[in-house]
């Protein structure tokens, strides 16, 4: 499908309304929590067709319901809406963000124009379809508080038997999409440790504790967790992402903090991983002259595809777009979503969508400023999201 050719089952006004959609988001992106304009958008398109049992959840975020013409199950697909804090840096694009230091730069345009289109076509063919479809437009996904939990707290997963997502891959060649049953996602965890010193002049030292190079040696003993401290067999991943402390350079610190993430693919390694955190903190300080705490902030469980919905999502694709077309992820990615609080609680799955178009350049990771996704791939996306909803239906529970 990655000729230009359109999957049989989405029709070419939805798919030039899909990408429209798509260009909008794209032109005017929202952090999290502030996905106001997005979700605007979104109850207007739905009102528009005829959809009105839309509520809202976490302030801005939207959960339509569309009800077949016969009982049946029901499922639950996820768009998230949120952008980054990033600049985008493709002064070409005609459209280009419009909001300063603000880009969709993981593709969660496309994820909302995808599930958007998805909601509108089960919507017109509702009369022949079986069951219910709740279809969230979730908020922010990038930055905590995160949605998910807030959606499930909210009890839009009472009564639902399964729920659906996708994502963006620029690993995946545009035509293609990535399945993979079992873990997908690592579980996350941020942390804060606080070291405290005691200050001093720069040129007595030995009347203070110097809390940045008690921070030094933390963030040097940190490292041996993967390496030392942990199974070199299971997937552990821990990293410093910002250092603060010190007021001038002749002063000795009293205070630093570190702040980090921490990343599993097995639950029952988090608590043993954040247990060396504090040890190595407090140990390390202890023997600096200083002192440590640690604060910790407990994020996305790992994202576990669900085997048997694993295996409708690839029916379906292969269905759609011919075995060859159909990818098998090999390996888990150490990345995190907040998807997996769903999966937690419902069987789910989340494929993975191709977009990368090497000769036209768009070949950068998420999050890059010049990340670009083949708009070639939202039809794609649309129509193996439509035919596992409908097989999932249709199918005996």
């Amino acid at each position: 499908m990655s000729d230009g050719t359109l999957p049989a089952n989405i029709g070419r006004e939805l798919a030039a309304r899909m990408v429209e959609v798509r260009r909008q988001i794209h032109r005017n992106p929202e952090l999290s929590h502030d996905e106001h304009n997005t979700a605007d958008l979104v109850a207007r398109t739905l009102r528009t067709a005829g959809v009105t049992d839309l509520v809202s959840v976490f302030n801005t975020g939207i959960v339509a319901t569309i009800r077949g013409g016969k009982p049946g199950r029901t499922l639950a697909l996820r768009g998230d809406m949120d952008a980054l804090p990033i600049q985008e840096n493709r002064p070409d694009l005609p459209f280009a963000s419009q909001n300063p230091g603000v880009m969709h730069a993981c593709g969660h345009d496309v994820h909302t124009a995808i599930v958007l289109g998805v909601a509108l076509e089960l919507h017109r063919k509702r009369a022949e379809l079986p069951g219910t479809v709740r279809v969230i437009f979730q908020p922010a996904e990038e930055k905590e508080p995160v949605g998910a939990p807030e959606v499930i707290k909210a009890g839009h997963l009472k009564g639902v038997d399964g729920i659906l997502s996708l994502h963006v891959d620029p690993e995946i060649p545009v035509g293609s999409i990535g399945v993979r049953a079992g873990a997908l996602l690592a579980g996350g965890q941020e942390f804060a440790i606080t070291v405290r010193g005691r200050a001093s002049h720069a040129a007595r030292p030995h009347l203070g504790i110097d809390a940045i190079a008690a921070t030094c040696a933390i963030v040097g003993e940190l490292q041996k967790i993967r390496s030392r401290r942990t199974d070199p067999l299971e997937p552990v991943v821990v990293t410093i992402g910002r250092i603060e402390g010190g007021t001038a350079s002749n002063i000795i610190a009293d205070k630093c903090t570190i702040l980090g993430t921490l990343r599993v693919l097995d639950e029952t390694l988090r608590g043993e991983v954040v247990r060396l955190i504090a040890e190595i903190a407090e140990n390390v300080a202890r023997a600096n002259g200083a002192e440590a705490t640690l604060d910790t902030r407990t994020g996305e469980p790992v994202l576990y595809n669900d085997p048997a919905m694993t295996e409708l999502v690839r029916m379906s694709a292969m269905e759609i777009l011919g075995p060859d077309r159909v990818r098998e992820v090999r390996r888990p990615s150490m990345g995190s979503e907040d998807f997996a609080f769903y999966v937690r609680e419902v069987p789910g799955m989340m494929m993975r969508l191709g977009i990368r178009n090497e000769d036209a350049g768009m070949i950068h990771p998420l999050h890059h400023p010049q990340f670009a996704v083949d708009e070639r791939a939202i039809p794609i996306g649309a129509a193996v999201l439509l035919a596992a909803t409908e097989r999932f239906l249709n199918a005996k529970s």
